[in-house]
């Protein structure tokens, strides 16, 4: 078994950014030695701390699927496309920053648009309510830019004109996203299922666990998807097979859903 998890209103509670109320499954998930894959939005900076904080020592998935990083010499796993990078193999799969940076810098007023990259240590803070160092964190970005638009959504033609760019735009939990075209959850996933599958010869049942569209791709992508609610309790419109609702949002939700599928199906 495989799982890959959403990190924010998923894993981490809306609220507080806390796992508490998933320890219980994820005690059970280290005793099993099941791979527990962070795909997120989130930098490399900040799952590398989180990882750190949780003594983990996996593959991840950064900047909704910007790039998929392996720790050096996992499992002895041949990993095809990996280039070495500041200590991990990564394969990159999203297009450079600063090429994303341009396209914001030359639209941003036009649009009434403002990415995490124009924004102060102090806005990111009052905005996410992350502490200082996290908000430094989630600016290290190399992949993807995270945007607020000044109307509930984003114009139609800055949609054309990232198209026109190479770029597209998704939605997560609190900002839209600017990210390469034909870049997602969904195909960093397979991409790792890829790896993973070949290096241990066998089929590995994976399980993905998300809350918002840009999670969608990554559900597609597994044998069985679990959808967490909002904090209101609505769940995204989603129909896959296999398809599985955890009772309640956040880490409690995350628990639930996780014990129940290593109660039928652990290794």
């Amino acid at each position: 078994m495989i799982l890959f998890t959403d990190l924010d209103g998923s894993l981490l509670d809306h609220q507080g950014y806390s796992c508490e109320g998933a320890r219980s499954a994820l005690e059970r998930i280290r005793d099993l030695s099941v791979p527990l894959v962070f795909v997120t939005s989130k930098t490399r900076a900040e799952v590398l701390r989180l990882q750190g904080d949780m003594d983990i020592r996996e593959p991840f998935i950064s900047e909704n699927g910007g790039g998929l990083f392996f720790p050096p010499g996992y499992r002895n796993f041949r990993i095809p496309g990996g280039v070495e990078q500041d200590g991990r193999i990564l394969i990159r799969l999203g297009r450079p920053y600063s090429e994303i940076r341009r396209f914001v810098e030359e639209r941003k007023t036009r649009f009434g648009i403002r990415g995490v990259g124009d924004m102060s240590i102090g806005e990111l803070v009052e905005i996410t309510g992350l502490g200082p160092e996290e908000a430094r964190l989630a600016k290290q970005r190399e992949f993807t830019e995270p945007f607020l638009v000044a109307g509930d959504a984003p114009p139609a033609l800055l949609g054309e004109e990232a198209r026109k760019a190479g770029l597209t735009i998704t939605r997560g939990g609190r900002f839209y996203h600017l990210i390469g075209s034909g870049q997602d959850k969904g195909e960093a996933v397979k991409r790792a299922l890829r790896i993973f599958r070949g290096n241990l010869g066998e089929e590995v049942l994976s399980v993905g666990i998300g809350d918002r569209p840009n999670d969608i791709s990554m559900l597609a992508a597994v044998d069985l998807p679990v959808l967490i609610p909002h904090p209101d309790g609505r769940y995204e419109d989603v129909d896959l097979p296999n398809l599985r609702r955890a009772p309640c949002p956040g880490s409690r939700g995350w628990n639930e859903a996780v014990n129940g599928i290593l109660d039928t199906a652990a290794p």
